[in-house]
């Protein structure tokens, strides 16, 4: 059984940014998860799909942390 999650995060003007300094993490490897980040308007979202909790916890455990880190920077820089 596939399991699925989708977050949805409104973003500020700063999407893109945000978005091409986490496009790199996409393609990364994961043997047990695929991930995708969609820009649609003004919302970033994030898609990941995984086989067992485990790796669904864990996906969602770094993407998180990822897309924190980034929106923290973007409004660092827009200070």
């Amino acid at each position: 059984m596939e399991i699925e999650s989708e977050f949805i995060f409104e973003m500020s003007n700063e999407i893109d940014v945000i978005y091409q300094s986490l496009l790199p993490e996409l393609g990364a490897s994961h043997q047990r998860t695929s991930s995708q980040l969609i820009i649609q308007g003004s919302e970033l979202i994030l898609k990941i799909n995984s086989y067992d909790l485990v790796s669904m916890r864990a996906a969602l455990n770094g993407w998180l942390r990822l897309i924190k880190i980034a929106v923290d920077m973007s409004m660092a820089i827009e200070k």
